[in-house]
């Protein structure tokens, strides 16, 4: 009897064993297995319409980004690679929000902010100011890594130009001449990301911006002044131009806020009644075909 016993003891021992193993088997098969790792691929707004890119615009001399989880800088990535005609960045997870920057190099120490780990509310508040009395050709963008999903691979993120353009154009039936152009009470810095609603530091100090023009223009002129992005506190265009053999002082008080990646276009023209200014701008579109360029050594 005991024999018996034994016997049966042992069957449903092995049975127990053979169950638990195939539990076990099935658990092990339904693990997640963890796909490849996001690589963010970044490229440049690119504008459509009437303006045109120039050369140097899309020149960038350091990339650089900043992952901030629940709130705070975790990671700085640093010497991202060349993909498709662009940089990519190989990230560890789906999770964050990703901040690219990039022509900002001596202007933000990124390991410093890092060590002693700034919030994301004052990341977003950081601002650019002028370097050698001129405005930093800098670019800006981010990516909510959070809620994508893992098949998610490759991951565009798009930069912005933190820089307003004005172009010149001169519409006039006779002879014309531009000497000088002035944007009164121009702000001489920026925030470094855009802020919605606020388009300028509280602290932001305004001078007037003077473009450089060594010989009278005569005919259309692109980028004779770029700007920062900011809110419209008193901003006047002053041109002293020549118009068929007489001096003319014009001025036009903008009536918008200049928002960054935009062109503005100031427009002399003369008809019946007087010589006057014209202000409109053209937008530069997100698009995918615009090659961030390396900057020449």
């Amino acid at each position: 009897m005991k024999t018996n016993n034994k016997k049966m003891n042992v069957k449903m021992f092995a049975w127990a064993l053979v169950l638990g193993l195939g539990a076990c088997s099935d658990a092990v098969d339904t693990l997640p297995v963890p796909g490849p790792a996001p690589l963010v691929k970044t490229r440049l707004a690119a504008f459509e319409g009437t303006g045109q890119a120039l050369e140097g615009e899309n020149e960038v001399k350091d990339l650089r980004a900043c992952l901030f989880e629940s709130g705070v800088l975790t990671k700085v990535y640093d010497a991202p690679m060349p993909v498709d005609g662009g940089y990519g960045i190989q990230l560890d997870s789906h999770a964050g929000t990703l901040y690219v920057v990039a022509n900002t190099g001596g202007l933000l120490d990124l390991d410093a902010l890092k060590e002693r780990s700034i919030s994301e509310s004052e990341w977003l508040r950081l601002t650019v100011a002028m370097q050698d009395a001129s405005p930093v050709r800098f670019f800006s963008g981010s990516l909510t890594l959070d809620g994508m999903e893992s098949s998610q691979t490759e991951l565009p993120v798009t930069l912005k130009r933190g820089l307003v353009r004005f172009d010149l154009q001169i519409r006039t039936a006779g002879v014309a001449s531009v000497r000088s152009l002035t944007l009164k009470n121009a702000a001489q810095s920026a925030y470094l990301f855009p802020v919605p609603g606020d388009l300028s530091p509280a602290d932001v100090q305004r001078r007037d911006a003077v473009a450089t023009i060594s010989e009278p223009l005569t005919k259309d002129t692109p980028a004779v002044l770029y700007l920062y992005e900011q809110e419209n506190d008193g901003l006047e265009a002053v041109i002293e131009a020549e118009i068929d053999g007489v001096s003319k002082t014009l001025t036009k008080r903008l009536e918008t806020d200049l928002e960054r990646n935009r062109i503005y276009t100031l427009t002399v023209r003369k008809d019946v009644i007087d010589v006057h200014l014209d202000v409109s701008f053209d937008e530069w579109e997100e698009g995918g075909d615009t090659e961030l360029t390396p900057l020449r050594r």
